[in-house]
């Protein structure tokens, strides 16, 4: 019998399953228009240090700058890397080192079956379209801030922005792994567009974290003309848990949140600054505010609330109480007007998806979210 390298195999088992998990097509915006089908069928390319990683993510290796966003690419984690080695991201007062890659268009970033983590790193889209994200945790970009306002340093996970511009768009962030981090876990700022989150896990790690996923980066006149009729973002099969706020907070676009699980959270889904969210067939447990659509300075007094519509969800409170459900929210609920693409009845998502029975997402949720 041939006796096979263990690192053959290893690598043989990471093509077989990304070549599984990136056939499936997204739900929501971001299969608006074409699917979000990031590095296609090009063949995976293995990575196992943080240079290496940088270099097929930014196409450091193609010397014309035009030519690298033509490139599709799929780049898979042999293993955990930590970006710190970089060296190239704002450092902190604690932590001295910390990382960040910018990805090209037409990628797709994915770790072996079960998961691997990038530590002490951002990711940024800057500019970049048709991206996918897939089966990572991410750790370890914390310090403690004295203000507590986690403001200074702008580290977060997932950063997806502009280029001038040129926002981010076509991007799919599935089954990954969020942990505490300073500032936000994953941020759709920019004018970004057409982007599904799926499936994923948002957590505090012991101690609460203060600030999930942010879609909007502004409330100021510039941001909201920039973000006009962009922003349109689809959240399901997530879990987000031990968390003070933003799952998620919107300003200005469209957000479809469906089927999630969210726990032991301060300040939940909130819907501001003209941002329309359809919140449907959700589970709030033992949350102090589950939804809202005025907030802080952002409020209604001030003509800048949102609207949210709140339809088959239940809210549990100590005692999980499945009769304990939300009343639809009332008057009409319309979603704001696209600006990339058309979209015929704005009482309803414009794309196809099928909705868990409300008693049933808790279970799938924890089974089903997180890396695989």
């Amino acid at each position: 019998m041939v006796s096979i390298p263990s690192s053959l195999l290893c690598v043989a088992a990471i093509f077989v399953f990304t070549m599984r998990s990136v056939q499936a097509d997204p739900v929501g915006f971001a299969s608006i228009d074409h699917p979000t089908t990031g590095g296609g069928e090009s063949q995976p390319v293995i990575v196992r240090t943080a240079r290496e990683l940088q270099s097929q993510l930014e196409r450091l290796d193609v010397a014309d700058k035009k030519q690298r966003d033509r490139m599709p690419r799929t780049i898979c984690l042999a293993g955990d890397i930590d970006l710190a080695e970089l060296a190239n991201n704002k450092p902190g007062k604690v932590l001295k080192q910390a990382g960040i890659v910018y990805p090209r268009s037409n990628t797709t970033l994915v770790g072996p079956p079960g998961g691997a983590t990038l530590r002490r790193g951002t990711i940024e889209l800057k500019g970049a379209d048709n991206v996918i994200i897939r089966n990572l945790r991410f750790r370890d970009l914390w310090e403690y801030d004295p203000s507590g306002q986690y403001d200074g340093l702008g580290w977060d996970y997932v950063r997806i922005s502009s280029a001038g511009k040129k926002p981010s768009q076509q991007v799919w962030v599935d089954h990954c792994d969020f942990g505490r981090v300073y500032d936000g876990q994953v941020d759709v700022v920019h004018g970004s567009d057409k982007v599904t989150i799926s499936d994923c896990i948002f957590q505090g790690e012991g101690e609460r974290h203060k600030k999930s996923i942010l879609i909007g980066h502004s409330s100021s006149a510039t941001a909201r003309e920039m973000d006009r009729g962009k922003l349109n973002v689809t959240i399901y099969g997530c879990w987000f848990r031990n968390l003070e706020s933003r799952c998620p907070r919107l300003r200005t676009g469209n957000v479809h949140f469906f089927n999630n699980l969210i726990e032991d959270v301060h300040h939940g889904t909130v819907s501001v600054m003209g941002g329309a969210t359809l919140v449907e067939n959700c589970v709030y447990r033992d949350c102090l505010l589950t939804s809202a659509f005025s907030y802080a300075g952002d409020s209604c007094e001030k003509g800048r609330g949102g609207s949210l519509r709140i339809v088959g969800s239940l809210d549990l409170r100590a005692v999980a109480d499945p009769a304990n459900s939300f009343h639809d929210s009332p008057g009409e609920f319309r979603f704001n007007q696209p600006a990339g693409f058309g979209w015929a009845d704005f009482s309803r998502p414009p794309y196809e998806y099928r909705l868990l029975p409300v008693i049933d997402v808790e279970a799938r949720v924890k089974r089903d979210s997180g890396p695989h």
